[in-house]
């Protein structure tokens, strides 16, 4: 029996506010962390959004009425094409959902909602992967999507709060501030669980995002035992080698466990070590060679640069748009975009491309000197350089995406 709000039971204890209409049945309860045997720290219990929305406190920023589509969107791997829904109700069994990674989840709702804005503005590309384990029929009242039984929609995600980190590094801390980092040192690894949890924890977030693919019902049943076999005997989380979207590829439609997020963060980082490296080897080769072959020939010195410089970035954006528009045209044949997406997804990915080339430099400009300043008299011939090669990493910082 629901007791009202304010009410006292027979130990004369005070229970916690709880709308007297409302049937907590399939919620589930406040997070606690046991805390050590010995340890006189007394838990606290976290919160969750869904427990906000349950108690009429605040309302999520989702709502049940379809608005616009927005177009398709080509993900980091130029593999797959997700969408941003227009609704939670469209979300079924078996969707691989992505939202915009926010480490400041359950700060504020406005936090929350802004981060999840930058990822609808395309301002962020990083995302957080989840499993859509039930059909979300309807959003009640409390704006908590449900099933057509009136059951409450859960996910399979790995994920954690910084509220629920940091009461995780309290209570395990004996509440003493010298066992702090050695907790917190063993917390951060495993900072994530895998488990199943409300959709409805990411009210606050309302943009998401959901990876174009069609599914059978077979398909989505077998996602769905994968997916509570996998909460049932999780694997230890790791950011690099065992993420959320690690798992979520295994038990989706894909069936691979990796990650093209960090093999792009890892690629990202290797090009940019080798765009600072080539820079100061070509640095260096210009003022060991200039007085010698660069103002006898210079043609052949402005050919050696761009050589150098814009042809490996202009193969890389050759083959990236070739391998982006062979994903949408596969997505097309598969009607899982539209030719209005297609012309779309081109434009889009294209503009770049062919607005980030740098004007090439007129053959009549090599030969020019340009010195550096200098309080000194008698600069070594060294120490000049033409104008026709530029000294800036404006050539090299091209890229062949939006990213």
């Amino acid at each position: 029996m629901t007791l009202p709000c304010g009410a006292k039971t027979e130990s004369n204890t005070m229970v916690e506010p709880v709308p007297v209409e409302f049937d907590f049945t399939g919620v589930p309860p406040p997070r606690v962390f046991e805390p050590p045997p010995g340890s006189k720290v007394v838990p606290r219990r976290i919160l969750s959004p869904i427990h906000h929305y349950l108690s009429r406190s605040r309302k999520p920023f989702w709502s049940e009425d379809l608005i616009f589509t927005q177009p398709p969107r080509i993900y980091v791997d130029q593999k797959s094409v997700f969408r941003e829904i227009a609704s939670v109700t469209q979300l079924r069994r078996g969707d691989h959902c992505m939202i915009t990674l926010n480490v400041l989840r359950c700060l504020s709702p406005w936090i929350d909602y802004l981060v999840s804005l930058m990822g609808s503005l395309e301002l962020s590309h990083l995302y957080h992967h989840f499993v859509i384990l039930e059909d979300v029929d309807h959003v009640d009242q409390f704006g908590v999507p449900r099933t057509k039984q009136g059951a409450i929609v859960h996910i399979m995600e790995y994920s954690n709060t910084v509220e629920g980190f940091i009461e995780e590094v309290r209570v395990k801390s004996f509440g003493e501030w010298l066992a702090l980092p050695k907790v917190f040192l063993d917390c951060i690894l495993q900072k994530a669980r895998c488990g199943r949890v409300p959709l409805a924890d990411y009210g606050d977030m309302p943009h998401i995002f959901r990876m174009e693919e069609r599914l059978t019902e077979q398909q989505r049943e077998r996602i769905v035992h994968d997916a509570e076999q996998f909460i049932a005997n999780p694997q230890a989380y790791n950011i690099l080698w065992s993420n959320c979207e690690h798992t979520t590829n295994l038990v989706s439609g894909k069936q691979q466990f990796t990650s093209p997020e960090v093999h792009f963060f890892l690629w990202s980082i290797c090009r940019y070590f080798l765009t600072f490296f080539g820079l100061a080897t070509l640095h260096a080769v210009t003022m060991q060679c200039y007085s010698r072959y660069c103002l006898q020939y210079p043609f052949w010195a402005l050919a050696a640069y761009y050589t150098c410089t814009a042809l490996p970035v202009l193969a890389q954006i050759v083959v990236q748009f070739g391998r982006l528009a062979h994903t949408v045209a596969a997505s097309w044949r598969k009607s899982l975009i539209s030719r209005n997406d297609v012309y779309h997804l081109l434009l889009k990915e294209g503009c770049p491309a062919q607005f980030s080339t740098e004007p090439w430099p007129s053959a009549s400009s090599c030969g020019r000197r340009t010195f550096y300043t200098s309080p000194t008299e008698g600069i070594p011939s060294e120490f000049l350089l033409p104008s026709c090669l530029p000294t800036s990493q404006a050539t090299l910082s091209l890229h062949c995406s939006h990213r």
